[in-house]
């Protein structure tokens, strides 16, 4: 078998950029299942539909959409309340409830899951599955500009949409009333429209408007049509993956049934993984999910909380990974991110328990997140190495267990 980083080396040579549903990411499919096929006779795909730009038309979409209502606030403010109450539910829907709407207006293609599956030689006592995910991203310069400041811009940029609300409501009750008390500044004609601009309605839309700039900001930084090679994010689960099989192949689990699955589609919404998750629900209860992220750059570390999405992996099993990692060698800090989400919380929203293993930098996210950087070239192989022979002690830890887990 190559090394770890030749074998990352050698699908982005044959392959290039994976985004989801691309004729790259379907050889990159086809690759990954007859690599599996060499270690495991149970090995499966299953295909599911996708947007591959769905992250990019869903900004798109939001920015826009707070664009004309901004506009609609000047001339027909039941029309901008409309307008942007429809953003903030659409934002919602995608965000928290893992329904982007967008989606229904655009065309699909399709991509797959990568799925081997290993029985134990006894008795199963315990279902590991080890997960990544082999399609890559565009590039996204905000990552690179202003990290620090993300979660203030794209929060600031919500706030003024909420702000626009506030002011829609404010104004459409005096265009309905005509309520005398709202200080109203001036009065005009443009054409047959008439505008009214009024003393506190209008704070809070000068507010909304200071918030669009601030939308389009992140539109311009976050929207661009440059695939990334993605060997960090994500090749290098893929590897850790292919490396597990091998391993697997010449030790067999004695009472665990061990899963290797690499999802598509994470980078448009963790599609792959919801689609895995949400087809085996009661199959599940009892698994235990050991996901991997960007693991060859920066620091490891044990992802604990990933706060933009409001998920909690679970407690026990990210100290027993730190407890496994002190005890031969390997300190990783549990961490709390504060921007992305990974392909772990598909299985701790639905109360499975999951934490994702990471390599972070700068700003404790992702390494070489979403960069142009993010190449071969730029990763460190002993760091990868580490992450690779701790998922093995990680094994060899479960196979000890004697009580039950849960």
């Amino acid at each position: 078998m190559r090394s770890l980083l030749d074998e990352i080396k050698y699908i982005s040579d044959n392959f290039g950029p994976r985004i989801a549903g691309s004729e790259a990411d379907g050889k990159t499919i086809k690759y990954l299942e007859q690599r599996f096929h060499s270690f495991s006779k149970d090995v499966s795909t299953e295909s599911f539909p996708v947007v591959g730009r769905s992250l990019q038309y869903l900004i798109i979409f939001l920015v826009y959409g707070y664009f004309f209502s901004v506009i609609a606030y000047v001339f027909l403010a039941p029309l901008s309340l409309g307008l942007a109450i429809t953003m903030l539910i659409v934002y919602y829907l995608a965000r928290f409830q893992d329904k982007n709407l967008v989606n229904l207006l655009v065309k699909k293609t399709e991509t797959s899951n990568v799925i081997a599956k290993f029985e134990p030689k006894g008795e199963k006592k315990l279902t590991i599955i080890f997960s990544g995910h082999h399609d890559s991203a565009f590039h996204m310069p905000l990552f690179e500009k202003k990290l620090k400041q993300i979660v203030l811009i794209q929060n600031g940029a919500l706030l003024g949409i909420v702000m626009l609300v506030i002011a829609s409501i404010w104004k459409t009750i005096f265009m309905i009333t005509d309520v005398v008390g709202f200080l109203e500044i001036v009065r005009y004609n443009i054409g047959s429209l008439q505008v009214v601009w009024l003393l506190l309605p209008d704070l809070f839309f000068l507010l909304a408007f200071i918030g669009l700039f601030l939308g389009f900001y992140f539109l311009a930084n976050m929207v661009t049509k440059t695939p990334l090679i993605g060997a960090n994010d994500n090749l290098t689960s893929v590897v850790i993956l292919l490396g597990l099989g091998e391993y697997l192949k010449k030790n067999p689990p004695n009472n665990l049934e061990v899963y290797l699955v690499s999802f598509g589609a994470e980078e448009p919404g963790l599609n792959g993984s919801k689609f895995f998750v949400d087809k085996r629900k009661n199959e599940l209860v009892g698994s235990i999910n050991i996901n991997f992220e960007t693991v060859g750059s920066g620091q490891l570390g044990v992802i604990e909380i990933e706060k933009d999405n409001n998920v909690v992996h679970d407690s026990k099993l990210v100290k027993f990974i730190q407890d496994v990692g002190e005890k031969n060698g390997y300190k990783l800090p549990a961490m709390k991110i504060h921007y992305g989400n990974t392909d772990a919380g598909s299985f701790s929203k639905r109360k499975l328990v999951a934490t994702t293993i990471f390599g972070y930098g700068k700003n404790d996210v992702f390494d070489l997140w979403h960069s142009t950087e993010d190449i071969p070239d730029n990763l460190n192989s002993k760091i990868l190495e580490d992450a690779f022979n701790l998922t093995i002690h990680v094994l060899k830890e479960f196979e000890k267990i004697e009580e039950d887990w849960f």
